[in-house]
Protein backbone atom coordinates (compact mmCIF):
# COMPACT_ATOMS: atom_id res chain seq x y z
CA UNK A 1 0.00 0.00 0.00
CA UNK A 2 1.44 3.24 -0.88
CA UNK A 3 1.47 6.21 1.83
CA UNK A 4 0.52 8.80 -0.64
CA UNK A 5 -1.84 9.58 -3.03
CA UNK A 6 -2.80 11.60 -6.53
CA UNK A 7 -3.15 15.21 -4.99
CA UNK A 8 -5.44 18.13 -6.47
CA UNK A 9 -3.64 19.98 -8.90
CA UNK A 10 -1.43 22.82 -7.67
CA UNK A 11 -2.97 22.58 -4.04
CA UNK A 12 -2.03 20.63 -1.05
CA UNK A 13 -4.55 19.82 1.72
CA UNK A 14 -3.84 19.52 5.11
CA UNK A 15 -4.00 15.59 5.46
CA UNK A 16 -2.09 15.40 2.06
CA UNK A 17 0.46 17.80 4.27
CA UNK A 18 0.43 14.98 6.89
CA UNK A 19 0.62 12.04 4.39
CA UNK A 20 3.92 13.93 3.02
CA UNK A 21 5.50 14.49 6.19
CA UNK A 22 5.06 11.05 7.10
CA UNK A 23 6.34 10.24 3.53
CA UNK A 24 9.60 11.80 4.20
CA UNK A 25 10.12 10.01 8.06
CA UNK A 26 9.11 6.53 6.60
CA UNK A 27 12.04 7.31 3.89
CA UNK A 28 14.78 8.31 6.13
CA UNK A 29 13.80 5.66 8.61
CA UNK A 30 14.05 2.80 5.34
CA UNK A 31 16.98 4.02 4.27
CA UNK A 32 18.74 4.57 7.67
CA UNK A 33 19.88 7.94 6.74
CA UNK A 34 21.91 9.89 10.13
CA UNK A 35 21.05 13.21 8.17
CA UNK A 36 16.90 12.15 8.61
CA UNK A 37 14.28 13.80 6.49
CA UNK A 38 16.29 16.80 5.66
CA UNK A 39 18.80 14.16 3.21
CA UNK A 40 15.78 12.84 1.71
CA UNK A 41 14.79 17.00 0.62
CA UNK A 42 17.82 17.13 -0.44
CA UNK A 43 17.87 14.61 -3.19
CA UNK A 44 14.21 15.57 -3.74
CA UNK A 45 15.91 19.05 -4.73
CA UNK A 46 18.56 18.64 -6.16
CA UNK A 47 16.63 15.79 -8.93
CA UNK A 48 14.39 18.45 -9.65
CA UNK A 49 17.18 20.98 -10.00
CA UNK A 50 18.93 18.72 -12.41
CA UNK A 51 16.95 16.17 -13.63
CA UNK A 52 17.54 13.56 -15.71
CA UNK A 53 20.83 12.86 -13.18
CA UNK A 54 22.69 10.10 -12.27
CA UNK A 55 22.52 8.13 -9.09
CA UNK A 56 26.16 9.07 -8.72
CA UNK A 57 25.61 13.08 -9.88
CA UNK A 58 23.02 13.10 -6.92
CA UNK A 59 25.37 11.72 -4.28
CA UNK A 60 28.12 14.38 -5.09
CA UNK A 61 25.69 17.24 -4.92
CA UNK A 62 23.99 16.22 -1.71
CA UNK A 63 27.40 14.84 0.13
CA UNK A 64 25.77 11.58 0.91
CA UNK A 65 27.15 7.79 0.12
CA UNK A 66 26.30 6.50 -3.02
CA UNK A 67 24.30 3.43 -1.48
CA UNK A 68 22.10 5.80 0.58
CA UNK A 69 21.17 7.99 -2.10
CA UNK A 70 20.29 4.36 -4.62
CA UNK A 71 18.39 3.59 -1.65
CA UNK A 72 16.41 6.50 -1.23
CA UNK A 73 16.02 6.45 -5.09
CA UNK A 74 14.39 3.14 -5.08
CA UNK A 75 11.60 3.65 -2.65
CA UNK A 76 10.77 6.94 -4.08
CA UNK A 77 10.15 5.27 -7.14
CA UNK A 78 8.13 2.88 -5.50
CA UNK A 79 6.05 5.71 -3.86
CA UNK A 80 5.70 7.03 -7.79
CA UNK A 81 7.40 10.08 -6.68
CA UNK A 82 10.31 9.56 -8.64
CA UNK A 83 11.02 7.61 -12.39
CA UNK A 84 14.06 5.83 -13.69
CA UNK A 85 15.08 6.43 -17.06
CA UNK A 86 17.69 5.66 -19.54
CA UNK A 87 19.57 9.54 -18.58
CA UNK A 88 19.07 9.11 -14.75
CA UNK A 89 16.70 10.12 -12.19
CA UNK A 90 13.62 12.35 -12.63
CA UNK A 91 10.17 13.18 -10.85
CA UNK A 92 6.77 12.49 -11.67
CA UNK A 93 4.00 14.18 -12.16
CA UNK A 94 3.16 13.38 -8.37
CA UNK A 95 6.93 14.39 -7.74
CA UNK A 96 6.72 17.49 -9.14
CA UNK A 97 3.81 18.50 -7.24
CA UNK A 98 5.57 17.20 -4.09
CA UNK A 99 8.72 19.35 -4.91
CA UNK A 100 6.77 22.84 -5.76
CA UNK A 101 3.71 22.59 -3.33
CA UNK A 102 5.14 20.65 -0.06
CA UNK A 103 8.71 21.61 -0.65
CA UNK A 104 8.06 24.60 -1.91
CA UNK A 105 10.75 24.40 -4.48
CA UNK A 106 10.59 27.17 -7.08
CA UNK A 107 13.93 27.44 -9.19
CA UNK A 108 15.45 24.70 -11.28
CA UNK A 109 19.13 26.31 -11.82
CA UNK A 110 22.49 25.86 -9.67
CA UNK A 111 24.01 28.30 -9.41
CA UNK A 112 27.64 26.77 -8.69
CA UNK A 113 30.21 28.28 -11.46
CA UNK A 114 30.37 25.67 -14.53
CA UNK A 115 33.82 26.82 -15.34
CA UNK A 116 35.61 25.73 -11.98
CA UNK A 117 32.63 23.37 -10.85
CA UNK A 118 32.55 24.84 -7.50
CA UNK A 119 36.33 25.30 -6.38
CA UNK A 120 36.92 28.93 -6.65
CA UNK A 121 39.71 28.59 -9.16
CA UNK A 122 40.71 27.70 -12.77
CA UNK A 123 43.91 26.63 -13.80
CA UNK A 124 45.67 29.13 -16.24
CA UNK A 125 48.45 27.77 -18.91
CA UNK A 126 51.05 27.48 -16.94
CA UNK A 127 49.14 24.86 -14.00
CA UNK A 128 47.63 22.98 -17.59
CA UNK A 129 51.05 22.54 -18.70
CA UNK A 130 51.62 20.75 -15.44
CA UNK A 131 48.50 18.91 -15.24
CA UNK A 132 49.17 17.22 -18.78
CA UNK A 133 52.60 16.32 -17.59
CA UNK A 134 51.44 14.90 -14.53
CA UNK A 135 48.14 12.91 -16.48
CA UNK A 136 51.64 10.80 -17.79
CA UNK A 137 52.42 9.61 -14.67
CA UNK A 138 49.75 9.09 -13.03
CA UNK A 139 49.36 6.07 -15.58
CA UNK A 140 51.77 4.37 -14.26
CA UNK A 141 50.14 3.83 -10.33
CA UNK A 142 50.22 0.41 -9.70
CA UNK A 143 46.84 -0.71 -8.56
CA UNK A 144 45.13 0.40 -5.25
CA UNK A 145 45.94 -1.15 -2.27
CA UNK A 146 42.63 -1.10 -0.26
CA UNK A 147 44.01 -2.67 2.83
CA UNK A 148 45.13 0.53 3.38
CA UNK A 149 42.43 2.53 1.88
CA UNK A 150 43.95 3.38 -0.75
CA UNK A 151 42.15 5.44 -3.65
CA UNK A 152 44.26 7.59 -6.62
CA UNK A 153 43.09 11.17 -7.00
CA UNK A 154 42.74 12.26 -10.42
CA UNK A 155 45.61 14.59 -11.89
CA UNK A 156 43.39 17.33 -12.27
CA UNK A 157 42.76 16.99 -8.29
CA UNK A 158 45.93 16.91 -7.91
CA UNK A 159 46.81 19.57 -9.81
CA UNK A 160 43.83 21.68 -8.68
CA UNK A 161 45.47 21.14 -4.79
CA UNK A 162 48.56 22.60 -5.88
CA UNK A 163 46.68 25.78 -7.51
CA UNK A 164 44.84 26.63 -4.30
CA UNK A 165 48.24 26.16 -1.91
CA UNK A 166 49.61 28.87 -4.50
CA UNK A 167 46.29 31.02 -4.65
CA UNK A 168 46.54 31.36 -0.65
CA UNK A 169 50.35 32.14 -0.29
CA UNK A 170 51.56 28.37 0.97
CA UNK A 171 53.42 26.85 -2.02
CA UNK A 172 56.35 29.90 -3.07
CA UNK A 173 59.27 29.72 -0.74
CA UNK A 174 56.98 26.88 1.45
CA UNK A 175 58.92 23.71 3.13
CA UNK A 176 56.19 21.67 2.57
CA UNK A 177 55.60 17.58 3.73
CA UNK A 178 53.14 15.48 2.02
CA UNK A 179 51.48 13.09 4.98
CA UNK A 180 50.93 10.19 2.55
CA UNK A 181 50.95 11.08 -1.24
CA UNK A 182 49.33 8.10 -2.94
CA UNK A 183 47.68 10.80 -4.92
CA UNK A 184 51.12 12.48 -6.17
CA UNK A 185 50.20 15.61 -5.08
CA UNK A 186 53.90 16.01 -5.15
CA UNK A 187 54.57 15.84 -8.87
CA UNK A 188 52.82 19.50 -9.73
CA UNK A 189 54.01 20.92 -6.81
CA UNK A 190 57.17 20.11 -7.69
CA UNK A 191 57.20 20.82 -11.11
CA UNK A 192 56.08 24.60 -10.56
CA UNK A 193 59.60 25.14 -8.92
CA UNK A 194 57.93 27.31 -6.38
CA UNK A 195 58.74 25.56 -3.30
CA UNK A 196 61.74 25.60 -1.06
CA UNK A 197 61.52 21.93 0.23
CA UNK A 198 59.14 19.35 -0.62
CA UNK A 199 58.91 15.39 1.33
CA UNK A 200 56.88 12.88 1.18
CA UNK A 201 56.73 10.13 3.43
CA UNK A 202 54.25 7.16 3.13
CA UNK A 203 54.00 3.40 3.69
CA UNK A 204 54.18 2.23 0.08
CA UNK A 205 57.27 1.47 -1.39
CA UNK A 206 55.78 1.46 -4.66
CA UNK A 207 54.28 5.02 -4.39
CA UNK A 208 57.54 6.49 -3.27
CA UNK A 209 59.94 4.58 -6.26
CA UNK A 210 57.09 6.30 -8.86
CA UNK A 211 57.90 9.86 -7.44
CA UNK A 212 61.57 9.09 -7.10
CA UNK A 213 62.06 8.29 -10.85
CA UNK A 214 59.40 11.34 -11.70
CA UNK A 215 61.88 13.10 -9.96
CA UNK A 216 65.11 12.06 -11.60
CA UNK A 217 63.21 12.14 -15.15
CA UNK A 218 61.48 15.40 -14.77
CA UNK A 219 65.01 16.79 -13.11
CA UNK A 220 62.99 18.55 -9.92
CA UNK A 221 63.65 17.48 -6.26
CA UNK A 222 61.38 15.15 -4.17
CA UNK A 223 62.37 13.83 -0.94
CA UNK A 224 61.03 10.66 -0.09
CA UNK A 225 60.93 8.74 3.23
CA UNK A 226 59.34 5.18 3.77
CA UNK A 227 57.91 5.35 6.98
CA UNK A 228 55.11 3.67 8.86
CA UNK A 229 52.61 6.81 10.28
CA UNK A 230 51.92 4.26 13.31
CA UNK A 231 55.33 5.72 14.32
CA UNK A 232 56.80 8.99 15.65
CA UNK A 233 58.27 11.08 12.56
CA UNK A 234 62.44 11.02 12.26
CA UNK A 235 63.43 13.38 14.07
CA UNK A 236 65.31 15.39 10.86
CA UNK A 237 61.55 15.87 9.99
CA UNK A 238 60.06 17.38 12.98
CA UNK A 239 59.55 20.96 13.01
CA UNK A 240 60.74 21.65 9.67
CA UNK A 241 57.76 22.58 7.92
CA UNK A 242 55.65 25.44 7.32
CA UNK A 243 52.80 22.78 5.23
CA UNK A 244 51.18 19.87 5.19
CA UNK A 245 49.06 18.36 2.93
CA UNK A 246 47.62 14.77 3.80
CA UNK A 247 44.23 12.64 2.58
CA UNK A 248 44.13 10.21 5.55
CA UNK A 249 41.81 7.13 6.27
CA UNK A 250 38.51 8.48 6.34
CA UNK A 251 38.24 7.38 9.99
CA UNK A 252 38.45 9.46 12.90
CA UNK A 253 41.56 7.01 14.60
CA UNK A 254 43.07 7.67 11.06
CA UNK A 255 42.28 11.45 11.04
CA UNK A 256 43.85 11.74 14.03
CA UNK A 257 47.43 9.93 13.00
CA UNK A 258 48.04 11.43 10.43
CA UNK A 259 47.12 15.01 11.04
CA UNK A 260 49.35 14.30 14.33
CA UNK A 261 52.08 13.59 12.72
CA UNK A 262 52.02 16.54 10.54
CA UNK A 263 51.70 18.27 14.02
CA UNK A 264 55.11 16.68 14.55
CA UNK A 265 56.79 18.29 11.37
CA UNK A 266 55.27 21.57 11.55
CA UNK A 267 55.83 22.20 15.06
CA UNK A 268 53.50 24.67 16.89
CA UNK A 269 52.12 26.63 14.15
CA UNK A 270 51.28 26.30 10.10
CA UNK A 271 49.15 25.08 7.60
CA UNK A 272 47.52 21.89 7.12
CA UNK A 273 45.71 21.06 3.78
CA UNK A 274 43.02 18.17 4.83
CA UNK A 275 41.32 16.34 2.07
CA UNK A 276 38.51 14.07 3.67
CA UNK A 277 35.11 12.40 2.80
CA UNK A 278 32.08 13.87 3.65
CA UNK A 279 30.45 12.60 6.91
CA UNK A 280 27.20 12.18 8.73
CA UNK A 281 27.14 14.75 11.42
CA UNK A 282 27.50 12.75 14.73
CA UNK A 283 31.06 11.73 13.09
CA UNK A 284 31.65 15.14 11.81
CA UNK A 285 31.11 16.48 14.91
CA UNK A 286 33.63 14.08 16.03
CA UNK A 287 35.93 15.15 13.63
CA UNK A 288 35.34 18.95 14.35
CA UNK A 289 36.12 18.04 17.73
CA UNK A 290 39.30 16.67 17.26
CA UNK A 291 40.54 19.31 15.07
CA UNK A 292 40.27 22.05 17.23
CA UNK A 293 41.49 20.14 19.87
CA UNK A 294 45.25 19.85 18.01
CA UNK A 295 44.95 23.14 17.70
CA UNK A 296 43.45 24.08 14.36
CA UNK A 297 40.76 26.22 13.14
CA UNK A 298 39.01 25.63 10.07
CA UNK A 299 39.52 28.83 8.10
CA UNK A 300 38.04 27.37 4.77
CA UNK A 301 35.90 24.32 3.47
CA UNK A 302 35.15 23.71 -0.09
CA UNK A 303 32.98 20.50 -0.85
CA UNK A 304 33.66 18.16 -3.62
CA UNK A 305 37.30 19.65 -4.24
CA UNK A 306 38.73 16.24 -5.19
CA UNK A 307 37.37 13.95 -7.50
CA UNK A 308 38.79 10.18 -7.72
CA UNK A 309 39.72 7.02 -9.70
CA UNK A 310 37.83 5.12 -7.27
CA UNK A 311 35.90 5.29 -3.89
CA UNK A 312 32.39 4.84 -5.17
CA UNK A 313 31.14 4.47 -1.94
CA UNK A 314 31.74 8.10 -1.39
CA UNK A 315 30.70 8.79 -4.81
CA UNK A 316 34.33 9.52 -5.79
CA UNK A 317 34.45 12.78 -4.32
CA UNK A 318 35.88 14.57 -0.99
CA UNK A 319 36.15 18.13 0.46
CA UNK A 320 39.06 20.32 0.69
CA UNK A 321 40.14 21.76 4.52
CA UNK A 322 42.58 24.95 4.47
CA UNK A 323 43.42 24.47 8.54
CA UNK A 324 45.16 27.29 10.31
CA UNK A 325 47.30 25.97 14.16
CA UNK A 326 48.47 27.73 16.40
CA UNK A 327 49.89 26.06 19.52
CA UNK A 328 49.32 22.93 17.78
CA UNK A 329 49.76 19.26 19.91
CA UNK A 330 49.24 16.43 18.85
CA UNK A 331 46.09 13.97 19.62
CA UNK A 332 46.60 10.21 18.90
CA UNK A 333 43.88 7.68 19.30
CA UNK A 334 44.04 4.12 19.09
CA UNK A 335 46.92 3.52 16.40
CA UNK A 336 46.09 0.36 15.19
CA UNK A 337 42.41 0.78 13.62
CA UNK A 338 42.87 3.58 11.49
CA UNK A 339 41.25 1.91 8.31
CA UNK A 340 38.41 1.53 7.54
CA UNK A 341 38.49 -1.67 6.97
CA UNK A 342 39.86 -2.43 9.83
CA UNK A 343 36.85 -0.40 11.65
CA UNK A 344 33.95 -1.66 9.29
CA UNK A 345 35.02 -4.63 7.95
CA UNK A 346 33.51 -5.22 4.19
CA UNK A 347 33.52 -7.63 1.61
CA UNK A 348 33.84 -6.01 -2.02
CA UNK A 349 32.71 -7.32 -5.31
CA UNK A 350 35.01 -6.46 -8.43
CA UNK A 351 34.15 -6.91 -12.13
CA UNK A 352 36.36 -7.88 -14.10
CA UNK A 353 36.33 -5.38 -17.29
CA UNK A 354 37.60 -8.25 -20.11
CA UNK A 355 35.10 -10.86 -19.18
CA UNK A 356 32.58 -9.75 -16.50
CA UNK A 357 32.88 -12.09 -14.08
CA UNK A 358 32.42 -11.18 -10.09
CA UNK A 359 35.23 -11.50 -7.88
CA UNK A 360 35.04 -11.21 -4.11
CA UNK A 361 38.13 -9.21 -2.21
CA UNK A 362 38.05 -9.41 1.47
CA UNK A 363 38.03 -12.46 2.70
CA UNK A 364 40.89 -14.51 0.97
CA UNK A 365 41.81 -12.46 -1.08
CA UNK A 366 42.62 -8.86 0.80
CA UNK A 367 43.29 -6.55 -1.92
CA UNK A 368 42.28 -5.97 -5.70
CA UNK A 369 45.93 -5.84 -6.80
CA UNK A 370 46.07 -9.65 -5.67
CA UNK A 371 42.65 -10.58 -8.65
CA UNK A 372 43.89 -12.92 -10.64
CA UNK A 373 40.70 -13.43 -13.34
CA UNK A 374 40.91 -16.87 -15.13
CA UNK A 375 40.51 -14.66 -18.84
CA UNK A 376 43.89 -12.91 -17.68
CA UNK A 377 41.78 -9.24 -17.49
CA UNK A 378 43.98 -6.99 -15.06
CA UNK A 379 41.13 -4.20 -14.60
CA UNK A 380 38.35 -4.47 -12.42
CA UNK A 381 35.50 -1.97 -11.13
CA UNK A 382 33.92 -2.51 -7.85
CA UNK A 383 30.25 -2.79 -8.18
CA UNK A 384 29.48 -4.44 -4.71
CA UNK A 385 30.09 -3.85 -1.53
CA UNK A 386 28.84 -5.65 2.19
CA UNK A 387 29.61 -5.54 5.57
CA UNK A 388 30.93 -8.56 7.34
CA UNK A 389 28.99 -9.98 10.10
CA UNK A 390 30.43 -10.54 13.43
Amino acid sequence: MKIIGKMGKGKIYRDEKAKFSILLDSVAKKADIAEGKRAVEDIIRVIYRHQPISTKKIAQKTRLPLPIVAKVRTILERERILKRTERGAELTELGIEFAENFLKLKYKKSLTCSVCNGRGIVLDEFFEDILNRVKVWAKKRPLANTTIDQSFATPETSTYRVALMYERGDLEGKRILFVGDDDLTSLPAALTNMAEEIAVVDIDERILKLIEKFSQKEGVKIRTIKHNLRNPLPDDLKESFDVISTDPPYTVNGLKLFLSRGIEALGKEGIAYLSYSHKPIDEWLSIQKAITNMGFVISELIPNFNYYEGSEIIANTTFIARLIGRDLKAEIGDTEKIYTGLVKPVIRYYKCLKCGKIHKVGEEVKKVEDLVCECGGKKFKMVKREKIKE
